[in-house]
Protein backbone atom coordinates (compact mmCIF):
# COMPACT_ATOMS: atom_id res chain seq x y z
CA UNK A 1 0.00 0.00 0.00
CA UNK A 2 1.07 3.31 -1.27
CA UNK A 3 1.51 5.75 2.01
CA UNK A 4 2.88 9.44 2.63
CA UNK A 5 5.79 8.18 4.67
CA UNK A 6 7.05 6.81 1.05
CA UNK A 7 7.59 9.92 0.72
CA UNK A 8 8.29 11.98 3.82
CA UNK A 9 11.35 9.32 5.26
CA UNK A 10 15.02 10.57 5.92
CA UNK A 11 17.58 10.95 3.30
CA UNK A 12 15.12 10.29 0.52
CA UNK A 13 15.08 12.61 -2.95
CA UNK A 14 11.95 14.35 -1.67
CA UNK A 15 13.53 15.47 1.77
CA UNK A 16 17.10 16.26 -0.27
CA UNK A 17 14.80 18.25 -2.89
CA UNK A 18 12.78 20.35 -0.69
CA UNK A 19 16.14 21.22 1.23
CA UNK A 20 17.70 22.44 -2.16
CA UNK A 21 14.62 23.78 -3.55
CA UNK A 22 14.08 25.71 -0.05
CA UNK A 23 17.64 26.97 -0.87
CA UNK A 24 17.47 27.93 -3.97
CA UNK A 25 14.26 30.18 -3.81
CA UNK A 26 16.27 31.46 -0.83
CA UNK A 27 19.55 32.27 -2.45
CA UNK A 28 18.21 32.48 -6.27
CA UNK A 29 14.99 30.84 -6.60
CA UNK A 30 15.48 27.30 -8.03
CA UNK A 31 13.34 24.25 -8.75
CA UNK A 32 10.90 20.37 -8.83
CA UNK A 33 11.15 17.74 -11.28
CA UNK A 34 9.12 15.01 -11.31
CA UNK A 35 10.22 13.14 -14.03
CA UNK A 36 13.65 10.88 -15.07
CA UNK A 37 16.32 12.94 -16.55
CA UNK A 38 16.28 16.71 -18.54
CA UNK A 39 17.59 14.83 -21.77
CA UNK A 40 17.85 17.50 -24.99
CA UNK A 41 15.02 19.89 -26.66
CA UNK A 42 14.28 22.28 -28.71
CA UNK A 43 13.65 24.98 -25.92
CA UNK A 44 15.96 24.73 -22.69
CA UNK A 45 14.51 22.80 -19.50
CA UNK A 46 15.17 25.71 -17.02
CA UNK A 47 14.94 29.29 -17.75
CA UNK A 48 17.92 30.47 -18.41
CA UNK A 49 18.45 32.40 -14.90
CA UNK A 50 18.15 28.96 -13.34
CA UNK A 51 20.53 27.34 -15.91
CA UNK A 52 23.48 26.58 -12.96
CA UNK A 53 20.85 24.49 -10.87
CA UNK A 54 19.95 21.98 -14.31
CA UNK A 55 22.58 19.51 -13.34
CA UNK A 56 20.78 19.64 -9.84
CA UNK A 57 17.51 19.40 -11.04
CA UNK A 58 18.13 16.28 -13.54
CA UNK A 59 20.25 14.67 -10.35
CA UNK A 60 16.76 14.98 -8.46
CA UNK A 61 14.43 14.09 -11.45
CA UNK A 62 16.56 10.89 -11.84
CA UNK A 63 16.68 10.04 -8.07
CA UNK A 64 12.79 10.82 -8.32
CA UNK A 65 12.31 8.06 -11.11
CA UNK A 66 14.30 5.89 -9.50
CA UNK A 67 12.63 5.74 -6.29
CA UNK A 68 9.13 6.07 -8.09
CA UNK A 69 9.96 2.88 -9.98
CA UNK A 70 10.41 1.13 -6.96
CA UNK A 71 7.62 2.50 -4.88
CA UNK A 72 5.17 1.20 -8.18
CA UNK A 73 7.31 -1.74 -8.18
CA UNK A 74 6.30 -2.81 -4.28
CA UNK A 75 2.87 -1.79 -4.76
CA UNK A 76 1.70 -3.74 -8.19
CA UNK A 77 1.60 -6.94 -7.29
CA UNK A 78 2.42 -8.07 -10.59
CA UNK A 79 3.27 -11.88 -11.08
CA UNK A 80 6.19 -12.79 -13.39
CA UNK A 81 4.24 -13.10 -16.92
CA UNK A 82 2.42 -9.55 -15.91
CA UNK A 83 6.00 -7.82 -14.87
CA UNK A 84 7.56 -9.09 -18.32
CA UNK A 85 4.33 -6.70 -19.82
CA UNK A 86 3.98 -3.96 -17.56
CA UNK A 87 7.15 -2.16 -17.64
CA UNK A 88 8.38 -2.08 -21.17
CA UNK A 89 4.71 -0.40 -21.07
CA UNK A 90 5.57 1.84 -17.89
CA UNK A 91 8.69 2.70 -19.09
CA UNK A 92 7.47 3.62 -22.84
CA UNK A 93 4.49 5.93 -20.67
CA UNK A 94 7.37 7.28 -18.59
CA UNK A 95 9.18 8.69 -21.42
CA UNK A 96 6.31 9.97 -22.56
CA UNK A 97 5.48 11.90 -19.58
CA UNK A 98 9.15 13.18 -19.06
CA UNK A 99 8.06 15.41 -21.90
CA UNK A 100 5.25 16.71 -19.76
CA UNK A 101 7.41 16.90 -16.99
CA UNK A 102 10.53 18.75 -18.98
CA UNK A 103 7.21 21.55 -19.89
CA UNK A 104 6.52 21.85 -15.81
CA UNK A 105 10.13 22.40 -15.19
CA UNK A 106 10.20 25.35 -17.94
CA UNK A 107 6.88 26.82 -16.14
CA UNK A 108 7.89 26.39 -12.40
CA UNK A 109 10.90 28.11 -13.82
CA UNK A 110 9.73 30.66 -15.87
CA UNK A 111 7.42 31.77 -13.22
CA UNK A 112 9.74 31.67 -10.54
CA UNK A 113 11.94 34.23 -12.76
CA UNK A 114 8.90 36.31 -13.31
CA UNK A 115 6.89 36.30 -9.95
CA UNK A 116 7.84 39.60 -8.80
CA UNK A 117 7.44 41.26 -12.21
CA UNK A 118 5.37 39.64 -14.03
CA UNK A 119 2.91 41.37 -16.52
CA UNK A 120 -0.47 40.80 -17.77
CA UNK A 121 0.52 38.64 -20.63
CA UNK A 122 3.34 36.66 -18.86
CA UNK A 123 0.76 35.99 -16.36
CA UNK A 124 -1.51 34.79 -19.62
CA UNK A 125 0.98 32.79 -21.26
CA UNK A 126 2.21 30.79 -17.79
CA UNK A 127 -1.84 30.48 -16.77
CA UNK A 128 -2.36 28.84 -20.37
CA UNK A 129 0.70 26.49 -20.30
CA UNK A 130 -0.09 25.19 -17.05
CA UNK A 131 -3.68 24.54 -17.76
CA UNK A 132 -2.27 22.51 -21.11
CA UNK A 133 -0.04 20.65 -19.31
CA UNK A 134 -2.86 18.97 -17.17
CA UNK A 135 -5.01 18.68 -20.06
CA UNK A 136 -1.77 16.72 -22.08
CA UNK A 137 -1.17 14.89 -18.88
CA UNK A 138 -5.09 13.64 -18.72
CA UNK A 139 -5.21 13.00 -22.52
CA UNK A 140 -1.52 10.94 -22.09
CA UNK A 141 -2.65 8.76 -19.32
CA UNK A 142 -6.37 7.73 -20.69
CA UNK A 143 -4.21 7.09 -23.96
CA UNK A 144 -1.75 4.95 -21.97
CA UNK A 145 -4.74 3.03 -19.92
CA UNK A 146 -6.12 1.87 -23.06
CA UNK A 147 -3.01 0.54 -24.67
CA UNK A 148 -1.74 -1.01 -21.03
CA UNK A 149 -5.41 -2.34 -20.94
CA UNK A 150 -4.67 -4.71 -24.21
CA UNK A 151 -2.21 -6.13 -22.13
CA UNK A 152 -3.03 -6.28 -18.54
CA UNK A 153 -6.02 -6.42 -16.78
CA UNK A 154 -8.42 -3.44 -16.08
CA UNK A 155 -7.69 -4.29 -12.16
CA UNK A 156 -3.77 -4.09 -12.75
CA UNK A 157 -3.78 -1.18 -15.05
CA UNK A 158 -5.69 0.80 -12.46
CA UNK A 159 -4.02 -0.32 -9.48
CA UNK A 160 -1.33 1.27 -11.76
CA UNK A 161 -2.74 4.60 -12.36
CA UNK A 162 -4.51 5.05 -8.57
CA UNK A 163 -0.87 4.44 -7.64
CA UNK A 164 0.77 6.71 -10.51
CA UNK A 165 -2.02 9.48 -9.05
CA UNK A 166 -0.55 9.36 -5.53
CA UNK A 167 2.74 9.72 -6.77
CA UNK A 168 1.54 12.90 -8.76
CA UNK A 169 -0.29 14.35 -6.36
CA UNK A 170 3.22 14.14 -3.72
CA UNK A 171 5.17 16.08 -6.26
CA UNK A 172 2.38 18.58 -6.84
CA UNK A 173 2.27 18.94 -3.28
CA UNK A 174 6.01 19.73 -2.37
CA UNK A 175 5.64 22.11 -5.72
CA UNK A 176 2.79 24.32 -3.96
CA UNK A 177 5.05 24.33 -0.58
CA UNK A 178 7.73 26.12 -2.19
CA UNK A 179 6.34 28.49 -4.77
CA UNK A 180 5.69 31.49 -3.77
CA UNK A 181 2.65 33.49 -5.24
CA UNK A 182 3.04 36.29 -7.30
CA UNK A 183 3.27 39.59 -6.47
Amino acid sequence: MVTLSCFCRAGSWHSRFLSTAIMGVAGASALLAASPTLGASAQPVVNEKFSDFAPAIAELRQEAGQDRRNIVKANMLLTETESARFWPLYDEYRAERKKIGDRRVRLVTDFLAQKDSMTEDEARTLANEDFAIEKDTSELKAKWYKKMTKELSERTVARFFHIDEKLDAAADIALAANIPLIH
